[in-house]
């Protein structure tokens, strides 16, 4: 489920108009594709890629395609229309002549995308890092996936906490608390300086990755040009109004399996 989002970050940086017909001139000499790899119909120059677009896409910039894109380089947005509809490249273009698509991958189907189609997330605590804004990161995962993913995640999280493969993992995911929303260390990774927080060694020595949940999921809307959130629930989850009542539930439940390890969290009364 999409939704509009309350705020938007426009990708357009207006510029004078010889530097757009500049642009247009270099994107109407270069090929680009659709999501099945056949060449759009048309190509539109949006403007530059703004720089808080930029911005959320540089961690997998930066380690994904250090040699791709310079900090000098223009990113310009591409507004195409293709065999599924209309999407949005982002084209590179370096020194006023040299243009080149630029395509992420989408590490569940593995297809090359560009980054517009990938979801991006936040944390619940990158607001307060970010002195109150909101932090985004690009995901690892197109919408398409995500949606399919969602299901049955929040059956395998139950699972975990009523099995988990230690003590360790029980206290830390007590301590993370119950988790509606999506989670997965591959599709939503945490910052490199802040992974060790949601790891444990279990009692064979083995590294265990704790789910953390994300806070908020969007979607670049090529059509309307601004985001649109994703709704980051997982399917079977309770809703909102009923959840106080599953997780005390849970805890019901867990005090029976694991008396002594929830007597130790504080949570027997």
């Amino acid at each position: 489920h999409v939704v509009e989002a309350a705020s938007a970050i426009p990708s357009r940086l207006l510029g004078d108009e010889s530097k757009m017909a500049e642009h247009q001139q270099i994107i109407d000499a270069l090929t680009l594709n659709d999501e099945d790899e056949s060449p759009v119909t048309s190509k539109e120059v949006v403007g530059e890629v703004s720089a808080d677009r930029r911005q959320v896409w540089s961690s997998r910039l930066a380690t994904e395609h250090a040699d791709t894109l310079l900090p000098t380089d223009a990113l310009v947005a591409v507004r195409c229309a293709g065999g599924r509809g209309p999407l949005e490249h982002a084209v590179c273009i370096r020194d006023g002549n040299a243009a080149a698509a630029l395509l992420i991958e989408c590490k569940v189907s593995y297809e090359e995308l560009p980054p517009a189609h990938l979801v991006e997330y936040r944390f619940a605590d990158d607001a307060a890092k970010s002195g109150g804004g909101a932090e985004w990161h690009l995901s690892m995962v197109c919408l398409e996936y995500l949606l399919a993913f969602r299901a049955g995640k929040f059956a395998d999280w139950e699972k975990r906490l009523l099995q988990p493969t230690c003590k360790a993992e029980f206290r830390r995911m007590m301590g993370i608390g119950p988790c509606y929303n999506v989670f997965d260390h591959h599709m939503f990774p945490s910052p490199e300086d802040e992974k060790d927080s949601f790891e444990v060694t279990d009692d064979h020595g083995r590294k265990v990755i704790l789910p953390r949940p994300v806070a908020a999921l969007r979607i670049w809307s090529t059509e309307k040009q601004q985001y649109e959130e994703v709704d980051p629930t997982l399917d079977g989850a309770p809703a909102p109004a009923e959840r106080d009542a599953y997780w005390a539930g849970m805890c019901e439940k867990l005090k029976e399996t694991f008396p002594e390890e929830m007597e130790e969290l504080g949570l027997t009364k």
